[in-house]
């Protein structure tokens, strides 16, 4: 893990500890002592000795609320329950340990997974002068794409390690590219400008993927007026789960409407970020299943490593997945929904992009809006964890409406049950 971590570019290891209790005791003396090569980020396995993961990140977000923590997970449904609780107690964001038997190859997906976060986190840290919001706020994130998607079967032990630590070297060796990885920035708060990006981490893991470079230009189409909506679309990448959990806990009552929800997210996490939202909400929300109609009402949620798309039959949708290559990089990708839906569906369409890296889900916006019936909101950079592919929309000028999280609910409510705006 040290030497992955390592040669990403602008990082160095600090710190390798093998238990959260001993990481959470090292953090504590580095701050208390003015350690140069005290952490900004911080990677907690789930599963350790003494203190889990859950525990350790409870216990940092408490006393050093502007360190970035980024959970690493097994793929196993009691992981993936935590890590959901681990989402909603303050994680940035969440990798799995790459289950491949090859070594090396297991070594370069850890990384290519890695590596976006970091270097998001890192750029921000070298463009601001140490005054950037708090952790999960004004993250941008253009070039960098999330990918959860299918992982080979293996042992993930074998790329088992101790508790790492991270800093910066050059924040130079860290720009956005065409076709490149690392765009955008996180700036965490009281974090003195002359300081780079530490981390302790910890082993094993899987889930993010750069995507493409700078949004293109295009002939935007004419902002829209929206009636009644008859089907919602929602796409969010990091940030993604705490940002559903408060949409639909504004939202209180069940939609007239159905809602599909895409969530970049590797397999096994979805049936527990569905069932999450469930108890946070007060609403059913599902794990959509592949050949399922499409009712009123209806919650659900795409498969992790799977594209979910639409059909129709006899005038009715029906929900029909597909392994098809990842788009952004991306497995379940919400283009691939958007896209789907712009091809099938002839009703009126309200379709929102929710925080999260990357350029998932402009293209399908626009093809939606082209259609010339759907409806567009995007989340507002100042409540984005990152703000990526909210940007992505913005920029090309496709949304009708950029809110704050906390309005979107209300909005959606709003906009079901008295005609529109």
């Amino acid at each position: 893990m040290k030497k992955v971590v390592e040669s990403i570019p602008g990082i160095q290891v600090t710190a390798t500890l093998s238990n959260g209790k001993l990481a959470l005791d090292k953090i504590t003396s580095q701050f208390g002592s003015g350690d140069p090569d005290r952490p900004d980020v911080v990677l907690l396995d789930v599963e350790m000795p003494v203190m889990d993961g859950l525990a350790s990140l409870k216990e940092i977000g408490k006393r050093f609320p502007h360190v970035t923590v980024v959970m690493v997970s097994g793929l196993s449904r009691s992981n993936a329950n935590i890590i959901m609780e681990c989402l909603n107690a303050g994680a940035l964001d969440f990798i799995t340990k790459p289950m491949e038997s090859n070594v090396d190859r297991a070594k370069e997906a850890l990384r290519k997974d890695l590596e976006p976060i970091l270097s998001v986190i890192l750029k921000e840290k070298s463009a601001g002068d140490g005054k950037g919001a708090d952790v999960g706020k004004a993250v941008e994130g253009e070039a960098s794409g999330k990918s959860e998607g299918t992982v080979d079967k293996a042992d993930s032990s074998r790329v088992q390690g101790p508790l790492t630590g991270v800093r910066r070297v050059d924040a130079s060796a860290v720009r956005s590219q065409p076709g490149g990885k690392g765009s955008g920035v996180v700036s965490p708060a009281g974090l003195a400008p002359a300081r780079g990006l530490s981390a302790l981490g910890v082993p094993g893991t899987r889930v993010v993927v750069s995507g493409g470079g700078s949004v293109p230009k295009a002939v935007v189409p004419a902002k829209a007026a929206l009636d009644v909506p008859e089907l919602i679309l929602v796409g969010s990448s990091t940030g993604g789960p705490a940002a559903l959990t408060k949409l639909l806990g504004k939202i209180g009552e069940k939609l007239p409407v159905p809602m599909l929800i895409v969530q970049h997210m590797p397999p096994v996490f979805t049936a527990s970020l569905a069932a999450q939202l469930t108890r946070t909400s007060g609403l059913e929300v599902r794990e959509a299943q592949d050949a399922q109609w499409v009712e009123p009402g209806d919650i659900l949620i795409a498969q992790g490593g799977r594209h979910m798309t639409l059909v129709s039959e006899n005038r009715r949708l029906k929900i029909v997945f597909n392994d098809g290559p990842k788009v952004n990089e991306c497995r379940p990708a919400v283009d691939v929904l958007f896209m789907s839906a712009m091809a099938t569906f002839q009703g009126r369409i309200l379709a929102i992009v929710l925080t999260g890296m990357g350029r998932d889900g402009a293209n399908g916006v626009d093809a939606l809006k082209r259609a010339g019936r759907t409806f567009c909101i995007t989340q507002d950079k100042k409540t984005c964890v990152v703000y990526g592919m909210p940007r992505s929309v913005d920029e090309k000028g496709l949304s009708d409406l950029s809110l704050p999280l906390d309005e979107i609910g209300p909005k959606i409510v709003d906009l079901c049950g008295s005609g529109g705006r």
